[in-house]
């Protein structure tokens, strides 16, 4: 049977039509098509933004769009999380926050934004274990003559961090009730601002992921690890556990997150591009440099997990706690 001129025309119009409409379909699927937004729940140079920074640089060329950090601290990370949350859930906005997100209900009770409510968890980006550091004007030596100056000076020594519900101040907290002291905690807007007032001897004592130049000139003096096994960066700095306060542990929990109800392709994208960064060298020795260790794993489903613990474990020592706030 021979084909007509006019049934060549239009047979060659329906693949054109059926190739266009492929292509399309393509291109939708294709995330991500522009960069990408993220919301930085820290101040610039804090151990969030810092570990942010660095894992962005080569997710975005793994996913061949700029990752944009945008810095928005305050008030306990609500603002950060709001911002987020309110915007469209299409992959291309995201947050960055350390173990405030698990507190933001008991500290701001009258906050608008719920994390379950409005957060998909993605990914633990980095863990940054702390050190307690106290001034060399602090007349104490080691943990023992710090509680025991604590102890005798009830309300004297100040500690501080980048506001309320961050790492330094959860800490702290924990540190308080567990040895039963009365420290004052000091907020601050930014990390560097409470360091500078740290370095300056106008702040007693930190806990911060890394202040190594400072240390090694004598300004400040390491006390005790926040994690339950010795960080390699301080191998002769004893654990709070091997001091007496068993099971004492915080860090800063960095995590990804994304607004609910976003696409599961984003999710997956996103995580992969943060397997491949946390997997090249240049990158785990620019976050060894800082302070920061891999997380014990990744992916949406453990984040779930750490969301939900963070919030039992640190809305219960706020509770109990409540003049650290």
């Amino acid at each position: 049977m021979r084909i007509k001129a006019s049934d060549w025309v239009r047979l060659a119009g329906s693949a054109a039509i059926a190739a266009l409409l492929l292509a399309a379909s393509g291109a939708q699927a294709a995330y991500p098509e522009r960069n990408i937004t993220i919301v930085c729940a820290s101040g610039a140079g804090g151990i969030v933004d810092v570990t942010t920074r660095i894992l962005a640089d080569h997710m975005s060329r793994t996913l061949g769009r700029t990752l944009v950090v945008q810095n928005e601290a305050g008030a306990g990370s609500t603002l950060a999380i709001g911002s987020v949350a309110k915007v469209a859930p299409d992959g291309y906005t995201m947050l960055t926050i350390g173990p405030g997100v698990g507190v933001v209900h008991e500290l701001y009770p009258t906050a608008k934004v719920d994390v379950v409510r409005d957060l998909q968890p993605v990914s633990i980006m980095g863990v940054a274990p702390m050190v307690l550091l106290t001034h060399k004007d602090v007349p104490v030596t080691d943990y023992r003559s710090l509680l025991a100056y604590i102890k005798a000076h009830p309300g004297e020594l100040t500690t501080g961090s980048n506001g309320r519900g961050s790492a330094g101040h959860l800490a702290s907290a924990l540190f308080r009730k567990m040895a039963g002291v009365d420290i004052r905690y000091i907020p601050y807007r930014t990390t560097p601002q409470a360091q500078a007032d740290l370095i300056g001897g106008r702040l007693s004592m930190m806990w911060l992921s890394t202040l190594t130049d400072h240390i090694q000139a004598g300004t400040l003096r390491p006390i005790a690890v926040s994690t339950l096994a010795r960080w390699k960066m301080f191998p002769d700095t004893p654990t709070f556990d091997e001091l007496g306060l068993k099971g004492y542990e915080a860090a800063t929990w960095i995590s990804m997150y994304l607004p609910k109800g976003a696409p599961q392709e984003a999710i997956d994208k996103l995580n992969e591009a943060l397997v491949a960064a946390l997997a090249d060298p240049g990158v785990r020795a620019r976050l060894d440099q800082v302070g920061v260790i891999a997380p014990p794993t990744t992916g949406a489903a453990f984040n779930e997990k750490y969301l939900k613990d963070e919030i039992e474990k640190w809305s219960d020592i706020l509770r109990t706690n409540k003049d650290a706030e």
